[in-house]
């Protein structure tokens, strides 16, 4: 297969996710499997949208909801690779599920994000 090369404006047209630094230079992040932080990602776009729909708790927090069969999907992956990777999040500290609503951690100490 012979790909196209990308010109001028067109780079703007592409969807991303992003993946934190973070997660490649410091503990214990850098030790995470790449599903793991890619799935991270995911969710991060996934937090956006539930601000969008008004997901937010009594405490102020933004949650989620997660059908690991529907991320599998969306991330091409087995639903058994979602599950391990969502316990590797949680294992890490960057995520906490209550009530069946999935709490996004920040990957930065709070002293460092100001």
């Amino acid at each position: 297969m012979k790909l196209e090369y990308i010109y001028g404006k067109q780079a703007e047209q592409f969807d991303y996710l992003y993946i934190p630094k973070a997660f490649m230079k410091e503990e214990p992040f850098k030790k995470m499997s790449a599903s793991a932080k890619i799935l991270y990602a995911v969710l991060l776009e996934k937090q956006q949208e539930s601000v969008k729909r008004g997901w937010i708790d009594e405490k102020n927090h933004v949650y989620i909801t997660v059908d690991t069969e529907k991320l599998a999907s969306e991330i091409n992956s087995v639903e058994s690779d979602v599950v391990v990777a969502l316990d590797e999040l949680k294992h890490v500290g960057l995520l906490e599920v209550e009530d069946k609503k999935v709490y996004l951690k920040r990957f930065v100490r709070r002293e460092e994000s100001m």
